[in-house]
């Protein structure tokens, strides 16, 4: 019995995050709602691309293991040419496949909502396949990370993807080339999120950052897709370098504080610092904080 309960709330565990992040993704589509069974066939057609990609993915990582090459340029490969080009590719494949062409697909909005709905199938089984062979701890760490990020790679990605479809261009190739550039973006973010990941270095922490800096992107696209849908009256302000470089340290500066805290209380433990060495370095943590802090409240001024 206590076996079964512990299956039972893995699997809840595997599946509850995803199903969340859907409820939430269709709550940010202020305008026409999606059909019930087109989101369904989206949803299960993205659970059944992790068996693909599973294969695909075996195989070219066999071919690749190969090579020879060093840890690095192992990882890189396997973060950005493998896993992230091969799973964009499946999910967005499915979004072309099932909804583009159907005539509810009539907002840009519809482009994130649906690339999102194919990523979190996927999660799913994804995370079921992980979380029942690695337990709770897999779990939370999956829940926390890469759930919502599968949704923010992809999400990107959506916004692109509606606009190729509503592109007033009658080139062919400027909706490709709008296709092409979502598709980018997300493989960009996937595999910079699974390089840190894989590297099992101090660079695991940028993924914090990197998550941060990828939601305010998302969201920041959303507004813009409702904007250009007109379900939003407020247009969005750009998106700019400056902006993103702020949120990125914005995120690192508290990453670094708590790298700080942690590395101190381990060395005094060790006995290699002692405690006047802490309280001299207090201020350093806490003034990282009201840093990041400033940096996220930090309002235009009007000229």
């Amino acid at each position: 019995m206590g076996q079964t309960i512990y299956l039972v709330l893995l699997f809840l565990l595997s599946v509850l995050p995803a199903l969340f992040l859907l409820w939430f993704f269709e709550k940010q589509d202020k305008g026409e709602k999606e059909p019930r069974k087109l989101k369904n066939k989206v949803f299960f057609a993205g659970l059944l691309m992790v068996i693909i990609a599973g294969v695909i993915e075996s195989f070219v990582d066999g071919f690749i293991g190969d090579l020879g090459l060093n840890w690095y340029a192992y990882i890189f490969v396997l973060a950005f040419l493998i896993t992230a080009t091969i799973e964009e590719g499946l999910k967005l494949y499915v979004v072309k496949r099932i909804a583009y062409k159907h005539k509810k697909f009539n907002e840009v909005m519809d482009g994130i909502t649906y690339v999102i709905i194919a990523s979190l199938g996927f999660a799913v089984l994804e995370n079921i396949l992980y979380v029942m062979q690695d337990g709770f701890g897999t779990g939370i760490a999956r829940a926390l990370l890469a759930v919502p990020a599968h949704a923010m790679f992809s999400g990107i990605m959506g916004y692109y993807v509606g606009k190729a479809k509503f592109s007033d261009s009658k080139a062919p190739w400027d909706s490709r080339k709008l296709l092409w550039t979502g598709y980018f973006l997300a493989v960009l973010y996937h595999g910079l999120y699974n390089f840190f990941l894989l590297s099992g270095t101090y660079l695991m922490f940028a993924v914090v950052p990197l998550l941060i800096f990828m939601a305010a992107h998302l969201k920041h696209l959303i507004n813009k897709a409702r904007f250009e849908d007109k379900s939003q009256k407020n247009k969005p302000s750009p998106f700019t370098v400056k902006r993103g470089l702020r949120l990125i340290l914005a995120s690192v500066l508290p990453v670094i504080a708590i790298l700080w805290v942690g590395g101190s209380i381990m060395l005094y433990n060790e006995g290699q610092i002692d405690g006047t060495y802490i309280l001299t370095a207090s201020p350093f943590p806490i003034l990282m904080l009201i840093g990041s802090y400033l940096l996220i409240r930090r309002k235009k001024v009007k000229k």
